[in-house]
């Protein structure tokens, strides 16, 4: 367990002679030392319970994994870069502690301190180190402001009843106060970060009987909030889920805008529409370039000769970056800046408003829902074997309109039913996508089997790629023939009586 104090009064007031006499203690010379500390840009290692820490000291340079309590968990030597990609961290536990936790995400120092240090031995009558103790600052937070010198005491191992005697000497001295929080969590503090907090959807209790213009304005702000905070990350592909949140947000405001007919202002409303679904369009290509390129690995086992593939896996990179090159151009334009400007508080103080604008968001949520149900009951019933694949892309649209709905208001609803209802869509959806991203795949590896055939590749690439899309064939095949199974479960009596009784209960 780390223990941590805060020193009272200046840099002067630092008692470094008392507590080497309280215990027992070496000195070392004062240093100066850089603590980072990284994580996703969504918290994964925090929520998991984690803490990862680059310390640079002198010339030393390690990665500390440590828990929330700050007890340590593995220690590895590296170097002086702190951003990485996961897999370009050292082999090693802390590695394989965070491979699996972070994903797709990459690593990046969240919050920074320099300042200088004087570590203390805590020595035994035998002169054995049985304690560490790190005296810290003054520190200045990178991007913020300073903040008092700090004491820390690291338990080593085999010698936790040795660290709680110096933790309680510690105590006992002048000067010395005991920290209510980390000194990870001081330094948040300062630079207005919240740990462990990310939003990826609107997360806020809206009043049922709000104004639905108000309500809509709210909701809009929240979206356009997760929006900007992804559009930095996506400009550096840092990762990839900058972009795929940056798009969700989008998709979730055009469906909001859609159901927000008659609220707002017509033209106005429209017009804001229309923006969202040109930058949907725009993100388009790199995202499913950036999914393609997630996925190749996996993908090329199934073509039996990955040197094969190599030419294809060039070509899948050149057109990314050209896509990511358009996009960026697109996300720096003036017409995306009026984007990310407050057009939702714009729309709800419009002196012209729809005639649905004072009606309670209780009211126009269950209406819209009603409706977006009834799209996805007549369009899921209307097919049948022989229906042409169109007619499965739409209805995933229309699944995916309810759901982002559901999603936007699940506040004003019984969450029991709420949950069962969106479960039972997500199967559904889960289907009509494997159907769709087969589909891509396959039109994609055509178009590039093509343009590859023209630049003369061999033919093992051209063979390589006719057996990926088999695979994929197989795949959609497969998803189409679950498809009937799938939509009986949900458009089962059971389902529509939960989702009229979550509608009936607010």
């Amino acid at each position: 367990m780390l223990r941590e104090y805060v020193v009272e009064g200046d840099e002067d007031a630092l008692p470094i002679e008392a507590m080497c006499d309280a215990l027992s203690a070496r000195a070392e010379p004062r240093r100066t030392e850089r603590r980072s500390w990284i994580d996703t840009f969504d918290w994964r290692l925090y929520n998991a319970g984690l803490v990862l820490e680059h310390q640079r000291r002198g010339g030393e340079s390690a990665l500390v994994l440590s828990d929330r309590d700050g007890q340590r968990v593995a220690r590895v030597p590296v170097g002086d870069r702190a951003e990485a990609a996961v897999d370009e961290l050292p082999e090693g536990p802390i590695r394989d502690q965070i491979s699996t936790l972070a994903g797709p995400r990459a690593l990046f120092a969240r919050v920074t301190v320099d300042g200088p240090v004087t570590l203390l031995s805590a020595l035994d009558g035998e002169e054995k180190t049985v304690a560490r103790v790190a005296v810290e600052g003054p520190l200045t937070v990178e991007g913020g402001d300073a903040l008092p010198p700090r004491v820390r005491v690291e338990t080593l191992r085999g010698y936790p009843k040795e660290a709680r005697t110096a933790a309680k000497r510690l105590a006992g001295l002048r000067g010395l106060a005991t920290a209510d929080d980390s000194l990870f969590e001081a330094a948040c503090a300062v630079s207005g970060l919240r740990p462990g907090v990310y939003r990826s959807k609107p997360d806020v209790d809206i009043d049922p009987t709000l104004p639905a213009n108000e309500a809509f304005a709210i909701l809009l702000g929240e979206l356009l909030d997760i929006a900007r905070v992804n559009v930095d990350g996506t400009l550096r592909q840092l990762d990839t889920e900058f972009l795929h949140d940056l798009r969700v947000a989008v998709r979730r405001g055009r469906a909001a805008l859609k159901m927000a007919k008659g609220v707002f202002d017509e033209p106005a409303r429209s017009r804001h529409a229309a923006e969202l679904k040109w930058i949907g369009d725009i993100t388009t290509p790199s995202r499913d370039l950036d999914v393609y390129l997630l996925g190749f690995d996996e993908m090329v086992e199934r073509a039996l000769d990955p040197d094969a593939v190599r030419p294809f896996h060039t070509l899948l990179v050149r057109k990314c970056r050209k896509a990511h090159t358009a996009l960026n151009r697109a996300l720096r334009s003036q017409r995306f800046g009026r984007l990310l400007e407050d057009w939702p508080g714009d729309l709800a103080a419009a002196d012209q408003l729809g005639p649905e604008a004072d009606r309670p968001i209780a009211d126009v949520a269950t209406d819209r829902l009603r409706r977006a149900w009834r799209r996805v009951h007549k369009r899921g019933s209307a097919i049948t074997d022989a229906s042409p694949a169109e007619s499965l892309h739409d209805l995933r649209k229309r699944c995916k309109e309810l759901r982002y709905l559901l999603e936007l208001f699940a506040g004003l609803y019984t969450k029991s039913a709420h949950k069962e209802v969106v479960g039972e869509l997500k199967q559904l959806q889960d289907n009509l996508g494997a159907f769709q991203d087969a589909e891509a795949q396959r039109f994609l590896i055509l178009e590039y089997a093509e343009e590859l055939a023209e630049a003369g590749v061999p033919a093992a690439t051209l063979i390589a790629m006719g057996r990926l899309d088999e695979h994929f064939e197989r795949r959609q095949s497969a998803a189409r023939a679950e498809f009937a199974e799938r939509w009986s479960r949900f458009d089962r009596r059971h389902n529509e009586r939960v989702f009229t009784r979550m509608l009936g209960a607010r």
